[in-house]
């Protein structure tokens, strides 16, 4: 069963069941002896043609990403698992949800995995999908829905507080993509007023195996509620009605210039044995759902242990992406230790202009000076810059790590204590120097076109440095930003708000 026990309860722990009562559902499981398949076939060759045991390919276009998942499902004949915090009902939503239905139509078994926290505008459309006798759709930790979600999260802070921050993509037990992308157009480069940038590794081999034992996990785990539960509550259409408006909504923008990039050509170079593929050792870490029900405000849990022995293990280079970072004093104390060390450490997040959470910014603003003082080298994204001419917005969602170019690390966790303490969280560690190093390159060479670099004054004021047309220029306010959002973020950060960021 790979790396996860299996964990099923047939009903509820006791603190939830003044919450709700566990509906009738079915266990279900990853399915075996795929090899045969389509995908199956195309993994087996590979590997074995180069005697490896998995092997990853980079997602980094927002296209290719949105490309390959549509690819999977098109190719799929047993079964599709997805796992996502959160689905939108848009473009990129109802594209994966036809797909989707379409490969239902054909066989292929399809369960859904959504954390609650954003679904409640989808329920309807979820509802009409779940209809399909070869769909599932469950949600995890669900709010009630006969009342208010913000009164049923003060009533069950301590319950509602906790969400599913994993990402997974996996079909036919053959082939799985894990990152930071949820199902929605802000994540595939859609053009639309917000980008976020985001990684995913797509990956075949024995890791495969691994996701598909950490989806079953969370699928049968008491958290996991079947969507029919509540179907009495909510007022939806057929799913019949359903695809039929999402196949207009996509007609709609049929001519879009994303439309036109998305298409499932990585896959079918894949089938053909033409994609490149990095032979590498791999291995999936994420936290048990459990994780939800522990109360605990301090307890390290799989995840975050593993992610300190790597950053760790660091002996020349260090680089991080986190697009929500709330270091803590520890932190600041960890990051200056190896430095001290002689580590070259950089860090990359987000700066306040790009960020989509003010209240993050608020609180990481407050170990800046620290981290610069311990010769941490701070890198913010800008929201815009000149190698993209447009307006839209760009936001950092990526969660990477190199270490010495020769390991890496994407998933969805944040250096934040959200993702610590109180969020469930997953990625994938690639150890392999080619792609490392290609991935540290990328990054570092981005950064003059990308970012703003901070550092300290003389009189020990922050400043920031932006390139232009190869001149250096000095800031010395938070860039792009009015007098207005500075003040309310100033306001944030007096607030004692940081162990929930």
């Amino acid at each position: 069963m790979g790396m996860f026990s299996t964990l099923v309860g047939s009903r509820l722990p006791p603190k939830y069941q003044r919450f709700f009562k566990l509906p009738e559902r079915n266990e279900s499981w990853k399915p075996t002896d795929t090899e045969g398949t389509a995908l199956g076939a195309a993994a087996t060759t590979w590997l074995r043609a180069r005697q490896a045991q998995s092997a990853v390919y980079r997602l980094d276009s927002g296209s290719d990403a949105l490309g390959a998942r549509v690819g999977l499902i098109d190719k799929a004949e047993r079964a599709v698992d997805i796992q996502s915090y959160l689905i939108k009902d848009d473009l990129s939503g109802n594209l994966v949800a036809l797909h989707l239905a379409s490969a239902a139509d054909r066989g292929v078994r399809v369960r859904l995995l959504m954390d609650d926290a954003l679904t409640d505008e989808v329920d309807s459309g979820l509802l009409s999908l779940d209809e399909h006798e070869n769909i599932e759709v469950r949600v995890f930790n669900p709010f009630p829905r006969r009342r208010s979600r913000f009164i049923s999260l003060l009533a069950n802070f301590n319950i509602l507080n906790r969400r599913m921050h994993n990402k997974s993509f996996t079909v036919d037990n053959q082939v799985t993509i894990v990152g930071g992308r949820n199902i929605a157009d802000e994540y595939y480069q859609t053009g639309g007023k917000t980008e976020f940038i985001d990684e995913d590794l797509m990956a075949i081999g024995l890791v495969v195996d691994d996701v598909s034992d950490g989806f079953d996990e969370y699928w049968n785990s008491p958290e996991a509620i079947p969507m029919d539960a509540f179907d009495k509550l909510i007022a939806h259409g057929s799913v019949a009605d359903s695809l039929e408006e999402g196949r207009k909504y996509v007609q709609r923008h049929r001519d879009e210039p994303f439309l036109q990039g998305v298409s499932g050509e990585l896959i079918d170079e894949f089938v053909d044995g033409r994609l490149d593929f990095v032979a590498a050792k791999t291995r999936i870490v994420q936290d048990h759902p459990d994780k939800v029900r522990n109360l605990m405000r301090r307890r390290q849990s799989e995840m975050s242990d593993y992610l300190l022995k790597l950053v760790s293990a660091a002996q020349q280079e260090l680089i991080v992406i986190s697009p929500y970072f709330v270091p803590q004093k520890q932190g600041v104390d960890f990051f200056g230790s190896l430095v001290r060390k002689g580590v070259r450490v950089v860090i990359i997040s987000n700066s306040l202009a790009s960020t989509n959470h003010s209240s993050v910014h608020a609180v990481y603003a407050r170990y800046r000076k620290p981290l610069l003082q311990q010769g941490v080298e701070l890198y913010e994204l800008r929201p815009r810059f000149e190698a993209v001419a447009t307006d839209t917005k760009i936001t950092l969602h990526s969660k990477v790590a190199t270490v010495d170019r020769k390991r890496l690390f994407v998933g969805s966790f944040n250096l934040d204590p959200r993702s610590l303490y109180l969020n469930t969280e997953m990625g994938m560690e690639v150890e392999s120097d080619d792609l490392a190093e290609s991935m540290a390159t990328s990054i570092l060479d981005s950064l003059p076109d990308f970012a703003y670099k901070l550092r300290l004054s003389d009189r020990n004021r922050l400043q920031w440095l932006l390139l232009t047309a190869g001149v250096e220029e000095i800031i010395t306010t938070e860039p792009q930003t009015s007098l207005w959002r500075r003040f309310t973020t100033k306001l944030l950060s007096l607030l004692p708000i940081e162990e929930q960021m």
